[in-house]
């Protein structure tokens, strides 16, 4: 009985030992759907491919803004990610300029969720990721120029609370921006802002916010049609000059000694709004004496009115300096070519020589930058030679 005993307890011990013991392999099942047998291209692409799988022809309002409804159908989170990503695509699709846009946007995040409910709360940066993705998206839309109204104001207002982080700002862009989009007296944006103008009428409008001299005329010259075009100006047919000049220009310009040295210098860049704009200008040395923006008067004696009709005839008699004169050259002209090379310089020169005979007696000096590009040393002196022959050939 015994030893039937013990054999009944060593097996109890081993199979408890075994079952708790040592390790055991687990059989798992899987649940298969319908929807996993679907192909990789059918099911929902990441947030970023939603915008990066889009071909670059196709591109456009209707593509970024059928990418937000998808996402509002098919996903509750993740707003900030998409709404970091659409803005990453924004300008590609052509669709950082209307307003319509952003509000697809801020419509994203849920209403009335992220509103505070107690003073701890408002204290605090409530959903600061949330908030923080807001005032990007405004600030993009600041960037680029655009108009809020009291709609998108209260989109805003709706999911962030009524004095919140990113409200405030919206509250800030609603009452400036319409204040300052006309504070640029040099220019009137009317005439710009929605117009698909051409580049020449883009540089008409640079030269007409620089050129301060309201006697100033601008005139559109097309190369190859005037009577200096000869046949070897073929390939400038298409190319043009857009030319600024005032009558006080031209009478600086004829009273200058013969071989007085003229430089044409450029090109500079200008903006106007978001177009930037490559202008030359043609000067000459300083007329006069470097003058001083503030003179320095004696008090002593300033009661004394013994002389003061020599002083006043004195006055009268003086030239009076133009607006074109400044302190270290004297601005003659200015233009925008349609290629910034020597060859489009003579072609302007030429045209200025029509209305200033005086230019042929000039010493003109041509110093085009043809671009950004780092030159090595040959191609420096290739670039000396050219300017010092455009110069004798004026």
């Amino acid at each position: 009985i015994s030893i039937q005993l013990m054999k009944t307890v060593v097996s109890t011990f081993g199979a408890v030992y075994r079952s708790y013991c040592q390790p055991r392999t687990i059989s798992t099942c899987r649940f298969v759907s319908a929807q996993s047998s679907r192909p990789e291209e059918t099911r929902l692409a990441h947030i970023e491919r939603q915008f990066d799988a889009v071909p670059k022809e196709e591109r456009s309002r209707e593509a970024f803004h059928a990418a937000i409804v998808l996402f509002k159908e098919r996903r509750s989170r993740q707003h900030v990610e998409f709404i970091h990503s659409a803005l990453k695509y924004i300008k590609e699709f052509g669709v950082h300029k209307e307003l319509d846009t952003y509000k697809a946007l801020l419509n994203i995040f849920p209403k009335g969720k992220m509103i505070p409910q107690n003073t701890f709360q408002r204290i605090m940066l409530h959903y600061p990721q949330q908030q923080n993705c807001c005032v990007k998206v405004l600030d993009e839309m600041e960037w680029h120029g655009v108009q809020p109204d009291k709609e998108i104001h209260d989109i805003v207002v709706n999911a962030f609370g009524e004095w919140n982080f990113a409200t405030k700002k919206i509250k800030r862009m609603v009452y400036w921006m319409p204040k300052l989009k006309y504070s640029n007296k040099y220019i009137d944006r009317r005439q710009i802002e929605g117009k698909k103008l051409t580049a020449a009428e883009l540089s008409g409008h640079a030269l007409k916010m620089m050129a301060r001299d309201p006697a100033t005329t601008i005139d559109f010259v097309k190369l190859g049609d005037g009577p200096s075009s000869s046949s070897t100006d073929a390939h400038l047919e298409d190319d043009w000059i857009v030319s600024a000049q005032s009558v006080q220009q031209r009478r600086i310009l004829a009273g200058l000694k013969e071989g007085t040295k003229i430089t044409v210098d450029g090109p500079f860049r200008v903006y106007i709004m978001e177009h930037p704009i490559q202008y030359v200008k043609m000067t000459s040395p300083p007329l006069d004496k470097p003058f001083e923006e503030f003179e320095k008067h004696d008090m002593v004696g300033r009661e004394d009115f013994s002389d003061w009709f020599s002083e006043w005839t004195r006055e009268r008699s003086g030239r009076g300096r133009s607006v074109h004169e400044q302190r270290n050259e004297t601005v003659l002209a200015m233009s925008v070519l349609s290629k910034n090379d020597n060859l489009s310089a003579e072609k302007w020169i030429r045209y200025l020589q029509k209305t200033s005979p005086s230019l042929e007696k000039m010493m003109v000096h041509i110093r085009i930058d043809k671009g950004d590009e780092m030159f090595d040393t040959e191609k420096k002196e290739d670039v000396n030679k050219e300017e010092v022959h455009a110069a004798n050939t004026v």
